[in-house]
């Protein structure tokens, strides 16, 4: 299943080095939400530093993986199935979906509202997006490996996606990516009332990181 590929995959990330760049803007009281948590790397990283975080994903699998790292771990946090396109019920400071997660939806404005809705006062929003010139730099990729198993990885581009094929010994797995100018996220934030809106490098090169508060 595409969990245990996306899982191991994750494996070699320095998530220390995203806590780095994520937490000057983390007070000690916020509650934080990981929008599109995955299978848990990224918050049991922030839960190692006492974050007060909880994680949110659309794949029962990798929820299920998230749980079992936090459990590994001796951490909690509650963990919940949700589509970032529906409302979100709940109040937090600051929302982080790091990743490359807003990359794989469409209707990213209703996402924005949506977690502009689910911020508290002054929360902040924190998320990275693929720039442009991945289009070009990715178009054609083709990736053979058998560390953690065998698998090839190729990408084309279409227009302005990225089409993604996984090819395992057991199983093809396909996925799209959707990538806009940085000026098309700006806007929206601008447009649903985000302020001191920031556009950062991070600790990916590839990416756009965006800081936008209430």
């Amino acid at each position: 299943m595409f969990s245990k590929i996306y899982d191991a995959l994750m494996s070699d990330i320095d998530y220390e080095q995203i806590y780095t760049f994520l937490s000057p803007y983390l007070k000690a009281d916020d509650v934080v939400l990981d929008a599109g948590c995955g299978s848990g790397y990224l918050l049991q990283e922030l839960l190692l530093h006492q974050v007060d975080a909880m994680g949110i994903d659309n794949d029962d699998q990798m929820l299920s993986l998230a749980q079992d790292r936090l459990q590994t771990s001796n951490l909690r946090a509650p963990l919940y199935h949700h589509d970032l396109r529906d409302k979100l019920d709940i109040k937090v400071d600051v929302i982080v979906s790091f990743f490359d997660v807003m990359n794989y939806l469409k209707g990213i404005k209703q996402v924005f509202s949506n977690i502009k809705d689910a911020l508290a006062p002054n929360g902040l929003f924190i998320f990275d997006v693929y720039q442009e010139s991945v289009l070009d730099d990715y178009d054609g990729y083709i990736e053979n490996d058998n560390e953690p198993f065998d698998y090839q990885w190729s990408i084309k581009k279409d227009q302005m996606k990225l089409k993604h094929k996984v090819i395992t010994n057991q199983e093809i797995y396909e996925l799209t990516q959707y990538v806009k100018p940085l000026s098309y996220y700006l806007d929206i934030l601008s447009s649903l009332g985000f302020k001191d809106i920031q556009a950062l490098k991070g600790p990916d090169i590839r990416k756009h990181y965006i800081i936008a508060s209430l």
